[in-house]
């Protein structure tokens, strides 16, 4: 099972999947300033967040590929990882 799978296993579990997907698509430009964001409070979120969780936000930050993959597992869709 892939980080990305779990991810969205934990959001469908809690029963945030919907506003999930809502929110990642909204911030979908918002990439860049989120990856720089990320490595500059990875000190503060990672004891916080704990280092697996901490390890999959910006894992699915930082990789373009992974974040559709959440997205569409989120919303249903299929996307071609071709594109």
């Amino acid at each position: 099972m892939e980080r990305s799978d779990s991810v969205a296993d934990e959001l469908e579990r809690r029963g945030v999947a919907a506003p999930a997907a809502l929110l990642m698509e909204a911030h979908r430009p918002l990439l860049p300033l989120l990856r720089q964001g990320i490595i500059f409070l990875g000190p503060l979120l990672s004891p916080l967040l704990g280092t697996r969780r901490f390890g999959m936000l910006r894992e699915a930050l930082e990789d373009p590929a992974v974040y559709d993959r959440i997205a569409a597992r989120l919303t249903g869709e299929r996307r071609d990882p071709s594109r």
